[in-house]
Order: structure tokens, then sequence, then C-alpha cells
């Protein structure tokens, strides 16, 4: 690797704004069911093609990607795959993963399988997800056994020049950052933060870098109509009925009557019951909202319940 040229580069971001550089630690971190995964895949997916995927964090160009999986299923491995990479142009050789049950981090067995992994595929990125899958069976709070695998880590970017993305769950107090011994953050560089809204399907992303100023904090939405992905707010790339009904809302300045919505699908061919159900589902998944008698786009703080949980 030429120090001189990863100085110019950026995974994400740009030379005058590296907001992930190569060569580094990134956490994705967030409490239980905050879509993580959701959205580390659709972050892989877009480096892989080199397509921003969420406009704060811009990929200059393709890169190499192994996601190792250490929780789902094959299954939903595949079915998460194909949501994360709507509406996003292939091919996506670029992107290699798969679950693995023998790597790891500290295990000396697990560390071998791991290299064997990094050696087959010659990628640019290597995903751990999540950082406890990979040190199962050791104490995530002892330093001494975090220092094995941290070092391990450190290893396999000065070896191979790999960027290495961890998918980690907070602890119980958020503000204190990952999961696990104090000393990991100081090791990661950058920090991905997701905070789900309570029930609802939006979560607010707050990205501190360690080379450049953090970023202003965004808001995705999760389409749980649709394709199941993660959307900026004010994407207007959503399919399916619950799209339509955004897009019209919006349309019309943020706010319409029910009876002016149920007129327009109408109009795409939506009988009576159909049009309800889909103005109650797309309320339900947090695409709309209720307010004072007329449908409106939910705010970026909008917190009502909803009873639909991810996946």
């Amino acid at each position: 690797m030429n120090p001189s040229a990863l100085e110019q580069e950026a995974v994400i971001g740009s030379p005058d704004n590296p907001i992930v550089r190569p060569r580094t630690k990134n956490f994705i971190e967030g409490p239980e069911k905050s879509f993580k995964t959701t959205f580390a895949l659709r972050l892989a997916a877009g480096i892989s093609c080199g397509t921003t995927v969420f406009p704060l964090m811009p990929v200059p160009r393709a890169h190499s990607v192994l996601y190792l999986h250490g929780e789902l299923s094959d299954l939903d491995i595949r079915d998460r795959s194909i949501a994360a990479s709507t509406d996003l142009k292939g091919p996506f050789d670029n992107l290699q993963q798969g679950r693995v049950l023998r790597a790891h981090l500290i295990d000396k067995q697990g560390q071998k399988e791991l290299l064997d992994l990094i050696r087959t595929y010659r990628t640019e990125n290597v995903v751990l997800d999540p950082w406890q899958s990979f040190i199962s069976g050791y104490d995530e709070n002892s330093f001494q056994q975090m220092s094995q695998a941290t070092a391990f880590c450190d290893r396999l970017i000065e070896e191979f020049g790999i960027t290495l993305w961890i998918v980690i769950h907070l602890g119980k107090d958020p503000s204190r950052g990952a999961r696990g011994h104090s000393t990991l953050a100081g090791w990661r560089d950058t920090r991905i933060q997701l905070k789900r809204e309570k029930r609802s399907l939006l979560i607010s992303v707050d990205v501190e870098p360690r080379s450049a100023a953090p970023l202003e904090i965004f808001n995705l939405e999760f389409d749980g109509s649709g394709n199941r992905t993660l959307w900026p707010t004010n994407a207007k790339t959503r399919s399916g009925r619950t799209g339509q009904i955004r897009d019209f809302v919006e349309s019309k300045g943020g706010a319409v009557t029910r009876d002016a919505l149920a007129g327009f699908l109408a109009s795409c061919g939506a009988k009576k019951d159909a049009a309800r159900k889909a103005i109650e589902r797309a309320e339900k998944v947090g695409a709309i909202k209720m307010a004072g008698g007329f449908i409106t786009l939910p705010s970026a703080n909008f917190v009502e319940n909803k009873s639909e949980q991810p996946f």
C-alpha cells in the first residue's frame, strides 16, 4: 500500500473531508432492534458498487467488501441482501458475504479462519457483524481479552491493508458507547451510532469521524411495507402504494385530507377497501401520520408507537 495515496483517498467522504479513511476501524453501533445490520448491509452494498446510499456519506468509488455474519441464517442473509441492493446498479461482484461459525478474533483456530478468508478474497473492506459473535466465549469487559481481539484486528489491517467495519451493540447506558471494555472507544476510528425513535421505523444517525468534523445528524426510515431497507426520510424512490402515498402528500405540500388521498389512490386503480388498507399500512410503517383531520408527513422526531417490528 502507498501511504501517500491512502492520505488522498476516502472510503466514505472526500480527500478534503475523509469521513472514513482506508485501513481504519469503524463502529456501527446501536441498541437492540435499531436496524444496525440493515444499515450496514445497505452501506456495504453502496460501497461495493460505488454508489452513495446516504447523502451525507458519499462513496467516491467502488471498493470490494467481505461481509461476515455471525448471527443471521443463510436465508436471512439472502433476503436482506436483496433488500439492501434495492435501486442500486450492480454488478455486485465486489460484495462477498456469508455466515461464518468458526472465525474468531481471539481463539487461535478462529483467527486462522479469518486470515484464510481474507487471503482468499483479497478484499479492501471487512465487515464483522456483530462484534460479540467474533469474541464469543470470552469476557467482553476484560481488558486482557479484548486487547487480544483489538491487536488481532490491527494485525489484519497491517497485513492486508483492509478497512474494518464492526457492527456492535450498545451497552445499557448508550452515552458510554459500545458494549464492552472502555478501551474500545479509544481504539476505534469513526463511530456511526444509530438511535431508533422508540418503536417507530425511524432512526437517527450520528457519525463521528476521527479525521473530519462530525456530520450533521441525519434521519433514515425503514420501509416495512415495500423494499424493507433504509431510506433518507425525504427519499422519493420507494416503490408500491406506500411510496405513491408519500409522494402524493409531499406533492401537496405535506398535508392532504383523507378524501383527497383516497381520490388519488382511486385514480391509480385502487378500490375503496384497498385504498383504506394502503393508507393504514402507510401510517403503520411511519410513512405518514394523522394530524387534526389531515394526513401529513412525519417529522424527524416522530415517535408515535408502531406495532410493526423490524427484522
